[in-house]
């Protein structure tokens, strides 16, 4: 059975310590100065090291995919475009309000991509992000993956900023073809930072 190929980046599904996802979000600031890329929900984001003019909400750009890179937090909604109010996603250089989960505990799920299967066996290992496709602007989803060995294949690397935790139980999603959903946790999180010899590390996968 074919896997439906249909990306949205990250989408919160669960807890890590039990407790029913409350769905708490923090408001962060994208400023019109940003150029790195159109941003979208489901769009991986780091702190960008300032905040909007009135210091309450921080700036975030997206997240640089592959190894060594933090990640504070993950974009679930924006404040409405009052020049656009059917506008879903963040347009490039232009300065937008968006709300992110921050919580480092956290389950998200994720779809692979398209370049190789990942078996049973990655469960327990990390992962990076990928993002070869952009985000849709009709739907306003992210096009970030999972990689599965187009830059980088899974495998326990503490400086791989996801650890894959298992399938997506659903009878539509068949591990082995690809571009099958995972869950996983942001391993390498930014409110839980671990640094050593110039690079940070996360959770090591076994």
């Amino acid at each position: 059975m074919a896997n439906v190929d249909r990306r949205f980046g990250l989408k919160p599904v669960d807890h890590l310590l039990g407790l029913n996802w409350s769905a708490k979000v923090q408001k962060c600031y994208i400023p019109s100065t940003d150029s790195t890329r159109a941003m979208f929900i489901g769009d991986a984001v780091d702190l960008a090291g300032s905040a909007d003019a009135t210091g309450r909400y921080p700036t975030v750009t997206p997240v640089t995919v592959g190894a060594t890179y933090p990640i504070f937090g993950v974009i679930v909604g924006f404040d409405p475009d009052q020049d656009d109010l059917s506008l879903l996603y963040r347009k490039d250089d232009t300065a937008r309000y968006c709300y992110c989960i921050t919580d480092p505990f956290v389950i998200y799920e994720i779809q692979a991509c398209s370049s190789a299967v990942i078996a049973a066996t990655a469960v327990g290992v990390n992962g990076c992000l990928i993002d070869t496709h952009s985000g849709d602007t009709a739907t306003g989803l992210s096009g970030l993956e999972l990689d599965s060995g187009v830059s980088v294949t899974p495998a326990a690397n503490a400086t791989y900023p996801l650890l894959i935790l298992g399938a997506v139980p659903s009878e539509d999603n068949d591990i082995s073809v690809v571009n099958a959903r995972w869950r996983v946790l942001i391993s390498m999180h930014r409110l839980l930072p671990n640094y050593s010899n110039t690079a940070y590390f996360g959770a090591l996968g076994v």
